[in-house]
């Protein structure tokens, strides 16, 4: 079973369409790193105007948890669409190119062949969820520092 699923991870990593998820992550946050460094001040100031005249708010908001927290909400869409491109390729992409008729004639059982792909495409699901966080997490904490989040949990009164 696990030779078949790391037979299944170089087919996955062999193919150029499985780095374009690595890529749209790491130009996502990039992008979302970028702008806050560029103007987060004046979007802190724009979020925050109601609730500062009420309260007095010390420290540097602005932090590395802060933004890593803004790239999880950006992705929230995006990083399943980036796995089922590849998942979904597990199966149809043979189908397409007709190496899955032949896999199944071989005298393995067709569970383990589903198994195997479902295996892989855990680990590479796992691969590119710890580097958005390693990318994400590590880049916003050098780039912004540290201090203490703050996240509000329900939207901010606009009166």
């Amino acid at each position: 079973m696990w030779q078949l699923a790391q037979i299944e991870l170089f087919k996955i990593f062999r193919k150029p369409r499985t780095y374009i998820a690595f890529a749209a992550i790491a130009a996502i946050i990039f992008l979302v790193q970028l702008a806050f460094y560029l103007d987060g001040k004046q979007y802190m100031g724009f979020m925050m105007a109601s609730i500062e005249s009420g309260f007095t708010i010390e420290g540097n908001m602005l932090n590395g948890y802060f933004i890593f927290f803004v790239i999880l909400q950006t992705l929230l869409v995006h990083v399943p669409l980036l796995i089922s491109l590849v998942a979904g390729d597990m199966i149809a992409g043979e189908a397409n190119m007709g190496t899955l008729r032949l896999l199944v004639s071989k005298p393995v059982s067709r569970t383990n062949i589903i198994l195997a792909k479902f295996l892989s495409t855990c680990v590479y699901t796992v691969l590119l969820l710890t580097f958005m966080a390693i990318l994400g997490l590590l880049g916003s904490m050098l780039l912004f520092g540290t201090s203490d989040l703050l996240i509000l949990k329900t939207p901010i009164p606009l009166a």
